[in-house]
């Protein structure tokens, strides 16, 4: 430190030498919405060892000025509420340095502004969460779908179901877009292979506006990946295993010169776990009389995936920037597992058993283009862009299902291809009104069309003997058009934003085999409101509304079925319509010291309800299906916090607690075993309330290590036909930092207790199932990052705050 100090005071005394003319500087300091920011600090630094010459504070107005002899320097400012801006200035004469933006809340104007640290993994703006993966040491070497566990509000349930505030109908997408890197109709599985490193941030909307597509009645999960945007060659390598078998290897690069910045990541993941299930089931004929079932069981799941994005930005001039991008992934799976079954009678005497072995295959490949084009005119905040971007997928499961028992032998396989084209076309205009206004304007095309084909041979001596009931050829098309316009505008502390979007989906399911065709059109109009006050010590309150949709996928409208288990089937419904949502939320936004807290109360009214309806068929077999079954009501409050009681500890913590009700019924029509056309009506009428809490503890060791501590707990819950029963584990992870903090060793234990497994029952008129299911057991990661050529300015802050640490602790002890 003494020495730092020494060269500082050279070097400005050196500057006075040969120079000793000052020159002035001028500016105003804004945030994204062009609001001035009071009590920013903008310093004038020396490049290479950011040593300080002169700094100034602005005032109401956001306008500074400060005075500097000739030279070069880096011009750095930080905000009050921790967002920053550097660039490089040469000095020659007096000037004014115009507007300088900090772009502290990014996707919609005037909905609220950031609280935020530069060392925080997480930071909250009143329109979104947003966590940073980098900053998380759990994230070392997981897959996203456990990365995804440690964001506020979102939870993955056993089987990597992602859902948000205890609702799985989320939108995901990657850099604000719809991506083949989630997969084809499966996201649990491609979260899953790839890899957290590629990362840079994950954020949550739980209320969109209107200037996001309608799709995801629970809110938008966006993914954005890492594009460096520092000068010269930089970037980043991790290589990361663990036990059970878990092996991967990613690397960020990026290259910035002149008019150009390329950038790309690339990575591969191997892991094998093992997973375990139980059933009890009962089934009622329709004379009353039960019948038992046991099963257990387990094995083993195998998923390796290449991940690799190329991509480059040119800046034509300061108003132009051209992107353009691509992207490929590869995956193969293997599920490979074995059964036992045990047949009771009414008096629960043992009547048969069997053994079913299952090795399922996929391969899923991808290829993604994306471009991007920006215009910024000579009013700052008025833009306009356009992007395009196209992808392919293809996926291919192959089963082969052995059952050998008392009162079979059979030989069975199921094949299930499917291809998939994309293509999203958009354009957005940005104008704005005054100081304090904006007019937002764009359009949207979005075209997709699946091609499945799925079916299920038996074989018989030496022939494979095809059943037709499980074989179908579906053609999928879901082309939607929208359109939006979005007003804001302030009026001393109080701002609102309204907006409304125009989508016209054209949805048609051709089943080939069949020559049936199922084809929806509809027009719906999505409004939002948000409302914003801010107080005098900047404290915010929002209050918000918006309308948003549910369309059922392809998964959900044709008719496929899986097969891997002949006794539990899924199936879906052409006839199946979307659902709608209308979400009102209120946010208050707070910094209290090293206390900030974010408290929301929601609610939400859902019509025409998605709901999983299961019965039991003429053979025994229980088949979901999804339904539209009248209203799901859901309330609550979301907490999320984060304090810092010293400098060397920081807590992170997220609870979330609802209550749900939902309303209406579904009539079946079915043969029974007997032969008769039966008409049964089931209930979805129930209601019930949960909660899920995770609280993470962060310490900042001497020598440059870092521990971090997590626990989770999700409490249980029931829907008409099910009841989820709670679950809780405990995460631990290591850290140190090496080679002058260009590199981190990180080990990590997942689940420390083994406690993390689903526990659930379903029910129906006809039937009762007890499950448990574990999907991995606990797992040990070691994982291993280097850093070159990355910021200093990262640098200095991180030896700055380990340095005022190792005074703290030794006053300490």
């Amino acid at each position: 430190m003494l020495a730092k100090k020494i060269l500082s005071f050279a070097l400005i005394l050196g500057a006075i030498i040969t120079n000793a003319q000052n020159f002035t500087l001028k500016g105003k300091v804004t945030n994204a919405q062009n609001q001035p920011l009071e009590y920013a600090t903008v310093s004038i630094q020396e490049p290479e060892t950011f040593a300080e010459f002169t700094a100034a504070v602005t005032n109401i107005s956001g306008d500074f000025e400060l005075q500097v002899t000739a030279g070069e320097y880096v011009l750095f400012i930080e905000t009050f509420l921790g967002g920053t801006l550097e660039r490089t200035i040469q000095v020659t004469k007096s000037e004014n340095l115009g507007i300088l933006k900090i772009e502290e809340s990014s996707v919609v104007a005037l909905e609220g502004v950031t609280l935020t640290g530069s060392d925080q993994a997480y930071r909250m703006e009143l329109d979104k969460k947003v966590y940073d993966l980098s900053k998380d040491p759990l994230a070392k070497g997981s897959s996203l779908s456990d990365a995804l566990e440690n964001v506020p509000s979102v939870q993955v349930d056993g089987e990597g179901n992602v859902s948000l505030r205890g609702s799985e109908n989320v939108r995901i997408l990657v850099d604000g877009k719809p991506s083949s890197l989630i997969g084809i109709s499966d996201p649990a599985q491609a979260l899953k292979s790839l890899p957290a490193d590629i990362v840079e941030r994950i954020e949550v909307v739980t209320n969109p506006s209107a200037r996001y597509e309608a799709e995801g009645s629970a809110g938008i999960i966006n993914i954005i990946l890492k594009k460096g945007k520092l000068k010269g060659l930089n970037g980043s390598v991790n290589v990361s295993g663990g036990i059970p078998t878990v092996a991967g290897i990613s690397t960020n690069l990026n290259y910035r010169t002149g008019k150009w910045n390329l950038f790309t990541n690339v990575g591969y993941r191997h892991s094998e776990w093992e997973n375990r299930r139980t059933s009890n089931t009962t089934r009622w004929d329709e004379n009353g009389i039960p019948r038992y079932e046991d099963m257990s069981g387990g094995g083993t799941w195998i998923r390796s995936g290449f991940n690799g994005m190329l991509g480059g930005e040119y800046y034509l001039d300061d108003k132009n920037t051209f992107t353009l991008s691509g992207s490929f992934r590869n995956g193969d799976n293997k599920n490979e597992s074995l059964l036992t079954y045990k047949d009771y009678d009414f008096q629960r005497n043992l009547l048969a058993t069997s053994s079913r072995t299952q090795d399922e295959k996929s391969d899923r490949y991808s290829v993604e283009g994306n471009f991007n084009f920006k215009h910024e005119f000579d009013t700052s905040g008025h833009e306009f862009s356009i992007d395009a971007r196209a992808n392919y997928s293809e996926q291919t499961e192959d089963g082969l299902f052995y059952e050998v028992g008392d009162f079979v032998n059979s030989t069975e396989r199921a094949i299930n291809e499917e291809t998939r084209n994309q293509v999203i076309l958009s354009a957005d205009y940005i104008f704005p009104l005054g100081e304090k206004g904006r007019f937002e304007l764009g359009a949207r095309g979005e075209m997709v069309g699946t091609l499945t084909d799925f079916k299920v041979d038996s074989l018989s001596g030496t022939d494979w003997i095809s059943n037709p009931e499980f074989a179908n050829r579906t053609d999928y098309r879901q082309n939607v058009y929208a359109a939006y316009a979005q007003y804001g505008q302030a009026f001393g502390k109080f701002s609102f934003f309204a907006g409304m979007r125009m989508e016209n989906s054209d949805i048609t399911v051709k089943s080939i085999y069949n020559n049936d065709t199922t084809r929806k059109n509809y027009v719906d109009f999505f409004p939002s409101l948000f409302l914003n006050y801010e107080f005098e010590n900047q404290d915010q309150l929002q209050l918000s509304y918006s309308r948003r949709i549910r369309r059922p996928g392809g998964w959900d409208l044709i008719p496929y079925s899986s097969y891997s288990d002949n006794r539990n089937m899924r199936m879906g419904n052409p006839d199946l319509n979307p659902q709608y949502t209308d979400s009102y939320e209120l946010s208050y936004v707070t910094k209290i010291g090293k206390l900030m807290i974010t408290p929301n109360i929601y609610y939400s009214n859902t019509q025409d309800n998605i709901q999983r309806y299961q019965t039991i068929n003429e053979n025994g077999v229980l088949i979901a299906r999804p339904v539209n079954a009248g209203t799901d009501e859901r309330y609550g409050g979301d907490l999320t916090f984060t304090y810092r009681p010293l400098k060397w500890w920081n807590l992170m913590g997220n609870v979330n607690l609802f209550g749900y009700k939902t309303t209406g019924e579904h009539t079946d029509t079915f043969t029974n075993s007997n032969g008769d056309v039966v008409n049964r009506t089931t209930s979805f009428e129930g209601d019930g309330f949960s909660w899920f809490g995770r609280l993470a503890s962060t310490f900042a060791l001497p020598e440059k290590f870092n521990l971090q501590i997590a626990g989770m707990y999700r409490g249980g819950s029931k829907t008409a036909q099910s009841e989820r029963k709670p679950m809780y584990g405990v995460d631990l992870s290591l850290s140190k930092d090496l080679f002058n903090d260009n590199a981190t060793i990180t080990a990590s234990v997942r689940d420390v207790f083994n406690t993390r497994g689903m526990k659930m029952s379903s029910f129906g008129d006809d039937f009762y199932i007890d499950r448990t299911f574990r999907w991995s057991v606990r797992s040990v990661n070691l994982s291993f990052t280097y850093r070159f050529n990355q910021s200093k300015r990262d640098q200095r802050k991180q030896q700055r705050s380990q340095d005022d640490f190792e005074m703290e602790g030794a006053g300490q002890m």
